[in-house]
């Protein structure tokens, strides 16, 4: 399994989840950022394992507790559901689950008769792959608002706030879980996150003024949904986003033909009793 998990280029080498001395020759790994950021938005080394059984993954689109779940525990620390090749929190700041919210904005572009979702480009990846422009959820902040929050700061800075309200008025959830095939995965850390589908129409589409951020990625635009470079696990994502938007198209489309059909017979009766 782990051997064909990305790894991020910060990261060692990770080594085959079959390995026969697995817990000896694992490579350790912990960003010396996490040291830094401690108590910040990183765990302290010591954090209590009470502490730890308390924090939440998603089940069956709930939080479930971690003392609820199946996930296990080890020298007081939940371990990932799968090996990964390499132990220690990477670059990721709490042990066990650290939550994130993907939003996943797509139109339908006519003239290249294509799905399309809004994308950035990463600094981080080589060769440069496209993501979803999500993010980690602040302490004490909802994933709707991290939503929001995360698309404006990476691709929409200049957006108007009217625009912002339109776009996430309603949304579809696609996904709540864990995020095993992201290049930041290890075994005592791992990413959950919730992936909610807006899918807008192109009137709408078309005010979104998307702004590149430098120090966020090296570019932002609409992107085809079937485009082959796509982080992680973000392919099957926005792969469940395109589905869900040929299923909105086809009932728009119903509905619009039904009204069609209704409009024309109240024309035909008004025309043949106006005639008699």
């Amino acid at each position: 399994m782990s051997m064909s998990l990305a790894t991020h280029p910060n990261y060692p080498t990770r080594i085959d989840d079959t390995d026969e001395n697995y817990d000896i020759n694992c490579p350790f790994y912990e960003d010396p950022v996490l040291e830094k950021s401690a108590g910040v938005w990183a765990d302290y080394v010591n954090v209590p394992e009470q502490e730890l059984r308390e924090r939440f993954v998603w089940y069956n689109n709930e939080l479930l507790a971690l003392e609820d779940s199946n996930i296990k525990f080890k020298n007081g620390k939940p371990i990932c559901e799968i090996r990964t090749g390499i132990k220690g929190r990477g670059m990721l700041g709490r042990y066990g689950p650290n939550h994130a919210a993907d939003p996943i904005v797509t139109k339908f572009n006519f003239w290249k008769w294509r799905f399309e979702f809004v994308s950035a480009q990463r600094i981080d990846t080589s060769p440069p792959q496209w993501c979803i422009p999500g993010g980690m959820v602040d302490p004490g902040e909802s994933v709707s608002l991290t939503l929001r929050r995360e698309f404006k700061e990476e691709v929409a800075s200049e957006c108007d706030d009217s625009i912002l309200n339109a776009i996430f008025k309603n949304g579809t959830c696609l996904y709540s879980g864990p995020t095993c095939g992201d290049p930041r995965t290890t075994d005592d850390a791992w990413i959950e996150t919730r992936v909610v589908h807006y899918h807008l129409s192109n009137k709408l589409a078309n005010k979104i003024k998307l702004t590149h951020q430098p120090e966020e990625n090296r570019a932002v635009q609409w992107i085809s949904c079937d485009h082959p470079e796509l982080y992680g696990d973000h392919a099957e994502y926005v792969h469940l986003a395109k589905k869900n938007a040929k299923s909105i198209m086809i009932k728009n489309l119903a509905s619009s033909i039904i009204n069609c059909a209704i409009m024309g017979g109240l024309i035909y009766m008004v025309v043949k009793r106006v005639s008699a």
